[in-house]
C-alpha cells in the first residue's frame, strides 16, 4: 500500500580527490534536491484503505451516537404545543344606533387594528389571568424550586414570565386569523393553558372595550351631580313655597271631590270600629257579659274546670278531706281555676288593646280631615308664583333626565361585547411531541452523524500516518575510508 522509496541512482558520485583522505574526515556529499509534495501522492483508494484500517473507530462512534440520539430522545423533557385559531375581525357590531364608536376603519386601519389585538393576545394582562384561572403558580413546570420558597407575587410574575416564553402569537399574510400556540409538558396541559390564554384574551378584549364607554359614563356621572343638585334645588323650592303657603298638591288649589269622600269614608269606619271596640270592653268587663265572649281556648278551660270539680265533690263526698287523692283533685281544680283567670284577663286586655287603638286611629283621621279641609282656600298670586317655580323645576329636571337616561345607556353599553372575534378552531390535545423529534429519528440521526464523524476521523488518523511516514529522515550510510 505504501510506496518504498529507493535511493537515487542516479546521484552524482563525490569527484576523485588527489589528495589522501585523512581518517574520520568527513565525506563530501552531493547537494539535496527538493522531494514532491506528500498531499501529491494520496489517491482515493488510499483513503479508502485508511478507513478500512481504523474501520473500528468508525464502528465505536456510529454506536455512541445512535446512543446519544437516544438517551437525548428519552431524556429531553418532551414539548407538546396546541393551537387555536382565533378570527379577529375589525368590523364590530353595532348594537345601538347612537354608539359611542366609530365603524369606518378600513384598510390599513384595520391590519392596525389586528395586530393591536394580537399584541393584547400576549400582553401579560393576558398571561396574568391565564396564570390565575389556572392556578400556576403552584405548578413546577412554570415556578422552579427556587422559587418555590418566594412570596405569591413573586411566584406569579415567575409563571407569567415562562408562559410568556411558550406563547406564540402568528398572522397569515392577507388574513384576519390569527394562531396562538403554546407548548407544555403534558398534551392535555398544553390545550388546557391554550384554551386558557385565548379565554384570557377575549374576557381582557370585552373589557378594554368596556372601559372605553365606561371613562365617558364617569364623565357624565360627574356632570349629573350638578345637574341633580340644581333639579333637587328647583323641586325644594317649589315644596317650600307650597310650604310657607299652605298651597295644597293639586293643581287647582281645591280638594277634590274624591278626596274629600275617601276622608268622609275613613272616618266613619274609624268611628265605626270604635264603637264596635268600645262595646266588646264593656262587655267583657260588666259581671254578666263575659260569658258571651268567652275564646274557645276559655270554653275549653271551663269544661276542664267543670269537670275537675266535680271530681272532687264526689271524692269529697266519700274520702275524709285529708285524703290524697282528694288533695290532688282539689289542686288541679284550683290550677284549672288559675289558668281561666288568666285566660279572662288575657282577653279583657287584649279588647282594651283594640279599644285603645281605634281611638287612636280615629282621632288621628280627624285631626287629618279637619287639618285638609281648614287649609282648602285660593291664592292667585301665590299660584302665579307657584306655577312658575314648578316650570322651572320642570326645565331642569328634564335636562337632569336627558343626562341621566345618555348615562345609563352608556353604562349598559359597558356591559355589551360588541366585538366579533370568534374562536374558529379551539386547542386540542396533540397526539404527538413537538420537541425532540422521536426517538427513532433521533437515533438514526446519530447514528449517521456519529458514522460521519467516525469516517473523518479514520481518514485523519490514515493521512495522519502517512503524512509521519513520509516525512521522516531516511538512514545514510557511513563514508567509506579511501587507502593511502
Amino acid at each position: 500500500m505504501y510506496q518504498s522509496l529507493k535511493p537515487d541512482a542516479a546521484a552524482p558520485q563525490p569527484s576523485a580527490v588527489p589528495l589522501r583522505a585523512v581518517e574520520g574526515a568527513p565525506a563530501a556529499t552531493a547537494p539535496k534536491r527538493p522531494g514532491p509534495s506528500p498531499l501529491a501522492g494520496i489517491t482515493p483508494f488510499m483513503i479508502i484503505g485508511w478507513v478500512r484500517r481504523f474501520w473500528i473507530v468508525v464502528v465505536v462512534l456510529a454506536v455512541l451516537g445512535a446512543l446519544a440520539g437516544y438517551a437525548a430522545g428519552t431524556l429531553i423533557p418532551p414539548r407538546y404545543t396546541s393551537y387555536s385559531d382565533i378570527l379577529l375581525d375589525p368590523n364590530d357590531l353595532q348594537l345601538v344606533a347612537d354608539d359611542l364608536y366609530t365603524r369606518v376603519a378600513q384598510g390599513e386601519a384595520q391590519l392596525i387594528d389586528v395586530e393591536s389585538k394580537m399584541r393584547i393576545l400576549s400582553s401579560i394582562s393576558v398571561l396574568g389571568r391565564a396564570v390565575d384561572q389556572l392556578d400556576l403558580t403552584q405548578d413546577p413546570e412554570f415556578v422552579d424550586a427556587d422559587n418555590a420558597s418566594a412570596s405569591a407575587d413573586d411566584k406569579r410574575i415567575a409563571a407569567v414570565r415562562t408562559l410568556g416564553d411558550r406563547v406564540r402569537v402568528s398572522r397569515e399574510e392577507r388574513s384576519y386569523v390569527v394562531t396562538t400556540s403554546v407548548w407544555a409538558n403534558t398534551p392535555e396541559k398544553s390545550a388546557a393553558i391554550t384554551d386558557a390564554v385565548v379565554n384570557a384574551f377575549l374576557i381582557e378584549l370585552a373589557a378594554v372595550e368596556s372601559d372605553g364607554a365606561r371613562n365617558a359614563s364617569d364623565a357624565l356621572n360627574q356632570r349629573l351631580a350638578e345637574l341633580r343638585n340644581d333639579a333637587a334645588k328647583a323641586e325644594g323650592a317649589v315644596v317650600d313655597y307650597r310650604r310657607e303657603h299652605g298651597l295644597p298638591a293639586t293643581g287647582d288649589g281645591q280638594l277634590s271631590a274624591q278626596t274629600a269622600v275617601q276622608i268622609n269614608t275613613q272616618v266613619d269606619t274609624a268611628r265605626e270600629t270604635l264603637i264596635a271596640a268600645e262595646a266588646r270592653y264593656a262587655s267583657l268587663t260588666s259581671s254578666t257579659g263575659g260569658s258571651s265572649q268567652e275564646s274557645e281556648t276559655l270554653a275549653q278551660l271551663r269544661t276542664e274546670y267543670a269537670t275537675a270539680k266535680q271530681r272532687a265533690d264526689a271524692l269529697a263526698a266519700t274520702l275524709g278531706p285529708r285524703h290524697p287523692s282528694l288533695a290532688t283533685a282539689r289542686a288541679e281544680q284550683a290550677a284549672l281555676q288559675g289558668e281561666v283567670d288568666q285566660e279572662v284577663a288575657r282577653i279583657v286586655e287584649a279588647a282594651r288593646i283594640d279599644l285603645q287603638r281605634a281611638r287612636d286611629v280615629f282621632d288621628q283621621l280627624s285631626n287629618a280631615a279637619g287639618t285638609q279641609l281648614g287649609s282648602v282656600f285660593s291664592d292667585e298670586q301665590a299660584q302665579l308664583e307657584l306655577r312658575q317655580l314648578e316650570r322651572t323645576a320642570t326645565s331642569t329636571v328634564a335636562i337632569y333626565e336627558a343626562y341621566l337616561t345618555r348615562a345609563q345607556q352608556v353604562a349598559e353599553r359597558s356591559q355589551l361585547n360588541t366585538s366579533k372575534v370568534r374562536v374558529i378552531s379551539p386547542a386540542m390535545a396533540p397526539i404527538a411531541r413537538s420537541y425532540p423529534p422521536r426517538t427513532a429519528l433521533l437515533a438514526a440521526g446519530g447514528l449517521v452523524g456519529g458514522l460521519l464523524a467516525g469516517l473523518a476521523l479514520a481518514a485523519g488518523l490514515g493521512f495522519l500516518q502517512y503524512l509521519f511516514l513520509t516525512t521522516r529522515p531516511r538512514p545514510t550510510a557511513p563514508p567509506r575510508m579511501r587507502a593511502a
